[in-house]
């Protein structure tokens, strides 16, 4: 059977860097050096202001490396209408240094807050936007949509665990009534409840960016039944690598070959900063794709070296 050809990457968010500013990130260097390391030869950039900004030497730095920037995400609080302007300015940034760096894909994301955080994994207990809140998040994710495509990217919006657009109606209404296209996230949807496979099968229109990750299905069954929020089931460690928990990998190759996918397969880890040891958990995902029958597309950057079993 022939393996299913996906461009692999990955990104800082696998060591635990989801805001640019958070003390506890390692060093920017270390972890470009760890992902030079692992053998893939593409990133995501993580938060705006993590890695250089300059462009000359944001190149040099991944040029030196030998890896290629995917795109980055956009992080923010979209559900609170009094942060437009702060998430239109960042947005902008973040589009710049993805366009400056060779990327080409913006994913957009609405942070968990208030009190969705409360509820992720939980749909029969997480309350729904409606009205005007609804219409206003669905504005801005479509202004920050039209600013990727201007700097020559593709917009694509990450339904997250804790945020406001996370179970399978809210994707849908989000669908429905934003321009933007899909980045699906396969650990984010198993904690949801959705299965990956049929997720792709459904959404295959609008996908245009996949991450791959995993979940743990005794920890979301302790995230459910202790009623734990989003931040502290990642410092449970409820996201694990690849084939570790419940996303079914060879189901997911047949959905994508079948699906006909050619677009980036970002690996992502969620994790606290300094939790665990990102390259080897990293090693494994790799290890459990290569069992899936998934491998790094012929000519891509993205190159898995041979490791002993």
């Amino acid at each position: 059977m022939l393996a299913t050809q996906l461009q692999l990457a990955t990104g800082p968010v696998t060591w635990g860097v989801d805001f640019a500013d958070a003390p506890s990130n390692l060093p920017w260097e270390q972890v470009l050096d760890q992902i030079a390391s692992s053998g893939l030869g593409a990133l995501e950039l993580g938060p705006v202001g993590y890695l250089p900004e300059d462009p000359e030497r944001l190149a040099g730095a991944l040029r030196s490396r030998g890896l290629r920037a995917v795109g980055s995400f956009v992080f923010d609080d979209f559900h609170e209408p009094a942060k437009r302007e702060q998430i239109l300015a960042v947005s902008e940034r973040a589009c710049s240094a993805i366009a400056a760096a060779g990327g080409t894909v913006l994913v957009i994301i609405d942070r968990p807050g208030g009190e969705r955080v409360r509820t992720a994994g939980r749909s029969d207990a997480a309350p729904r936007m409606t009205g005007d809140p609804w219409l206003r998040m669905v504005d801005l994710v479509d202004e920050v949509g039209a600013l990727a495509r201007a700097h020559g990217l593709r917009p694509a919006f990450h339904p997250h665990a804790g945020s406001w657009v996370e179970f399978e109606d809210e994707i849908e209404r989000l669908l429905e009534d934003a321009t933007v296209g899909l980045c699906l996230d396969l650990g984010h949807a198993a904690f949801a409840g959705i299965d990956a496979d049929r997720a792709l099968a459904v959404w295959s229109e609008r996908l245009v960016h996949l991450h791959l990750k995993d979940v743990d299905p005794d920890v979301v069954a302790a995230v459910r039944r202790e009623r734990l929020d989003f931040w502290q089931a990642v410092g449970a460690s409820v996201f694990c690598p690849l084939g570790d928990g419940v996303v079914d990998l060879a189901a997911v190759a047949a959905s994508l070959e079948r699906q006909g996918y050619e677009g980036f397969a970002t690996i992502e880890q969620d994790r606290r900063p300094g939790g665990g040891d990102p390259l080897a958990d990293l090693e494994r995902s790799l290890a459990a794709l290569a069992r899936a029958g998934i491998a790094a597309a012929s000519g891509s950057p993205s190159q898995v070296k041979e490791r002993a079993e």
